[in-house]
């Protein structure tokens, strides 16, 4: 696939949660392959750090409830 497909195809892709890959000047602006896979990769450790983000805030609710010392 061209450079310039994979852009258009990137600035429509929505991820598993609906969201796009938010700087798409950065998408636009690309001149090269690995480029846009180093901006996929970004937002793929945007998306880890949601699932941290979610995962720490049901701990505390856990520890707030006084669930967090039973087994899962």
């Amino acid at each position: 696939m061209t450079i310039e497909k994979i852009k258009e195809e990137m600035l429509k892709w929505r991820d598993f949660y609906g969201g796009d890959i938010s700087d798409t000047e950065e998408i636009k602006n690309a001149t090269s392959k690995e480029e846009l896979n180093t901006i996929m990769e970004k937002h793929r450790e945007f998306l880890e750090d949601m699932l941290r983000d979610a995962n720490s805030h049901l701990d505390n609710f856990k520890r707030k409830v006084g669930l967090d010392y039973y087994c899962h």
